[in-house]
């Protein structure tokens, strides 16, 4: 059987998406499998595709994350990893996200805007793109100047920017996978980047970000987590494995996002997590084969 990786794109994160496609091909060929990495891009994407019966998506943020990609399998009759076009719209877009759970999750408070305005919040605060992954464009702010100068960079590169409240906290990722319809909790990772925050160049070069298995978190944290993953599984349908990032300031988590297509590179957080109690890279893998009732 051959089992298409679909991986790389257009947007600002396909060479994580291409590193994490390798991944992936090295343990479905180590279980049995053919592979074939093919780009949504590629001009002949639409018909090499429609070949397959199931392919293992891992584009990462636009047209992989937002729902479109979904869409065309779903036209083409094709299984495929990860969650479905509704889900992937109201994660990646994260303002919808936020007014989507600010209610029911605590969260930092959140406006959108797509012009220069005022600091709505005390500095420092959070500029990030409405849509976008990897940490890209997202930068802390300490004053007026860098203010000034990141929201018009922002506003000029993604349009649409949200400023954040900023939770001085420890970054923290909860990690999911999927095992016979039921959603297991991984243990949660700690962030510890060497730079201010977990940005992009923090999550994909080797050293410069130390990820801690937290084991034994206080019961707080805990319940507060499991809270979490139910109030997301049962609101959204998920698939597959999803991550969520977040804050923990005075035992209270505060969530960010929700990644519907986690990172699968040497350096990710959800295959850490997972290698923590014992699951190696192909035993994921193996989870996902079986929920498309792909067996070995």
């Amino acid at each position: 059987m051959i089992i298409p990786i679909v991986a790389g794109g257009n947007s600002l994160e396909s060479e994580v998406s291409f590193r994490s496609a390798k991944n992936i091909e090295k343990s479905l060929n180590n279980l049995g499998f053919e592979t074939k990495i093919l780009d949504p891009i590629d001009k002949n994407f639409i018909y090499q595709i429609t070949d397959y019966k199931f392919v293992f998506n891992i584009v990462h943020g636009d047209f992989g994350e937002d729902g479109r990609l979904p869409s065309l399998f779903e036209l083409l009759g094709i299984d495929y990893t990860c969650s479905n076009p509704e889900t992937s719209y109201i994660t990646y877009d994260k303002y919808l996200f936020y007014l989507f759970f600010k209610e029911s999750i605590k969260m930092p408070k959140t406006c959108l805007t797509s012009v220069f305005i005022d600091p709505p919040f005390e500095l420092p605060l959070v500029i990030k793109p409405r849509k976008s992954g990897s940490s890209k464009g997202v930068f802390i702010i300490h004053n007026l100047e860098e203010y000034k100068l990141y929201l018009e960079k922002d506003l000029i590169e993604f349009g649409d920017v949200i400023i954040q409240e900023y939770i001085k906290g420890e970054e923290i990722t909860i990690s999911f996978i999927e095992d016979k319809e039921e959603f297991e909790l991984l243990p949660l990772l700690r962030i510890i980047p060497k730079k201010e925050f977990y940005d992009y160049e923090a999550k994909y070069t080797n050293g410069l970000t130390d990820l801690k298995p937290w084991m034994d978190p206080p019961e707080k944290i805990r319940k507060q987590v499991h809270r979490i993953g139910e109030i997301i599984t049962n609101s959204i349908f998920l698939k597959d494995m999803f991550r969520v990032d977040a804050i923990v300031k005075e035992n209270e988590v505060y969530v960010l996002e929700v990644n519907t297509i986690p990172g699968m590179t040497d350096l990710s957080d959800l295959p850490t997590s997972a290698k923590a109690i014992g699951l190696e890279f192909e035993d994921i893998i193996k989870f996902i084969l079986k929920n498309h009732s792909i067996f070995l």
